[in-house]
């Protein structure tokens, strides 16, 4: 029986990466054609990008990075903004390259912070404020993209909207009563329970609530400036993308596309959720009027910073990790960052 089930373990193991990749194959692939257009078309225009300009959006790509690398330190007292950025880096080189590759993503971090000198519970505390600061600022920006929806584009633009983000605004009412009340975190954990059985919600939602609250009152400065700078940095990365290619695209769609492309990324159908922000972000932009062409060239070009560089980035920077490990023997920790 045991040798049976690890078959069938090895089998879903081997399917799910397979499937995953073929998934994002089809939806790259098939992206043109999505939004009516060609792959000639789009190449044509992703052509017109110069070497100064990808320079230049590298500097925005990687001042972005820094500014949440303050978020990242915050969120673990101790922890330096350089090796912040290294845990940001290799944890989405991991992620963006295997199926549901968070939670390995997650697990890489956990080592190289312990290698670093830092307890268990310190660890628990920084991802549980980085998890929550990361869905809330998507659902942030997603919220207030909904609230400019009818001013910003037409009423039908504001009918679809609206239906996209629906759960928006009820994901961020449940978190600020989860903080603001711990009988909400108890209420909400025990409903949650009844629905995914076995996950003890009922008792860890209040501590995570707790353990948030007391690191967010001491690290709430540098966490919102660098958090609301990462955020700015992403559109003006996204508007110099569209910039570099001559296609004309105004603020207020670029910002409602990034409020999608927060939105898709909440949805790990595949690693980093790749073909499916392409797909549905690259639609929401041709609905709001945007050329096919220019606009997938666009929004091909913002994902090739966001997702696909982090990739080799992430694997050379892990690789001096490893190298170094390998070199001091697993270094000494440092005693002062122990939380």
């Amino acid at each position: 029986m045991n040798e049976i089930e690890q078959r069938r373990g090895w089998r879903r193991r081997l399917v799910t990466p397979v499937l995953s990749g073929l998934v994002t194959v089809a939806l790259v692939v098939f992206l043109p054609r999505a939004v009516g257009s060609t792959w000639r078309e789009v190449g044509s225009v992703l052509g017109q990008v110069s070497i100064p300009a990808l320079a230049m959006l590298s500097v925005v790509w990687i001042a972005g990075l820094w500014a949440h690398s303050f978020v990242l330190a915050a969120s673990l007292p101790g922890l330096s903004k350089r090796r912040g950025l290294t845990l940001s880096l290799t944890g989405s080189a991991v992620a963006n390259v295997l199926p549901l590759g968070g939670a390995a993503g997650t697990a890489l971090n956990f080592r190289m912070v312990r290698r670093w000198g830092f307890s268990k519970g310190a660890f628990g505390g920084f991802l549980a404020v980085t998890t929550l600061l990361n869905v809330v600022s998507k659902l942030g920006v997603i919220a207030l993209a909904l609230l400019l929806v009818p001013i910003l584009h037409s009423a039908s633009a504001f009918g679809k909207g609206s239906l996209l983000f629906l759960p928006v605004p009820i994901a961020v009412l449940a978190g600020i009563w989860i903080l603001v009340d711990e009988r909400a975190a108890v209420l909400i954990g025990a409903g949650l329970d009844k629905v995914l059985r076995r996950s003890r919600l009922k008792e860890r939602l209040p501590r995570f609530r707790r353990r948030t609250l007391t690191l967010m009152r001491t690290g709430w400065r540098p966490m919102t400036v660098g958090m609301v700078a990462y955020l700015a940095l992403q559109l003006a990365l996204l508007w110099l993308c569209f910039h570099v290619l001559h296609v004309p695209l105004g603020l207020p769609v670029l910002f409602t596309a990034l409020a999608v492309e927060r939105l898709l990324t909440l949805v790990p159908i595949t690693p980093g959720s790749a073909g499916v922000v392409e797909v549905g972000t690259t639609a929401a932009l041709v609905a709001l009027g945007g050329d096919p062409a220019g606009v997938a060239a666009g929004l091909l070009l913002f994902r090739g910073f966001t997702f696909l560089m982090e990739i080799p980035v992430g694997g050379i920077m892990l690789a001096i990790w490893t190298w170094l490990q390998h070199r001091t023997g697993g270094g000494a920790r440092s005693l002062g960052a122990v939380a």
